[in-house]
């Protein structure tokens, strides 16, 4: 009985270590797309005009179509079907959270840490929802 024991927790680790990779890539993903290709003037113009906010969601779901398919193992249309919903997403949360982004800049800088924590881990839950809701086969969780 001990040795199946040991068996289904290695088996439970190795399903685990395999999530945690395509975690470690989805945030990867994320911080690139959403910091470090977007210059700090863009940064605080998306803010101010929905040109820039549209060009911030351009440049971050074209990195998400490129590096996808490597990096989590999706086929091209799945790569791009998944990084087209999610830009689509990152656009609406974008939107709202910069009005808020824009409203406590200078009035709460309480309530401007709250609203940017709330975009970067709404951002999150939404690539992992998805991810798991579009791939269930591939992110080795069974729903039951």
């Amino acid at each position: 009985m001990k040795i199946k024991f040991k068996i289904r927790i290695f088996a439970v680790n190795k399903l685990n270590k395999l999530n945690m990779i395509t975690l470690v890539f989805l945030i990867i993903m994320h911080a690139a797309g959403d910091f470090l290709l977007q210059g700090s003037s863009l940064s605080k113009l998306k803010v101010t005009k929905f040109y820039y906010l549209l060009a911030h969601v351009g440049i971050y779901t074209a990195f998400f179509i490129a590096v996808s398919p490597i990096l989590l193992g999706l086929t091209f249309m799945q790569g791009l079907i998944f990084s087209l919903i999610n830009g689509v997403l990152h656009l609406a949360v974008d939107f709202v959270t910069s009005r808020l982004k824009k409203k406590y800049w200078e009035l709460n800088e309480a309530k401007y840490v709250a609203v940017v924590s709330f975009d970067h881990i709404t951002h999150i839950i939404i690539l992992i929802s998805s991810y798991l809701l579009m791939f269930p086969e591939m992110s080795n969780l069974k729903l039951y």
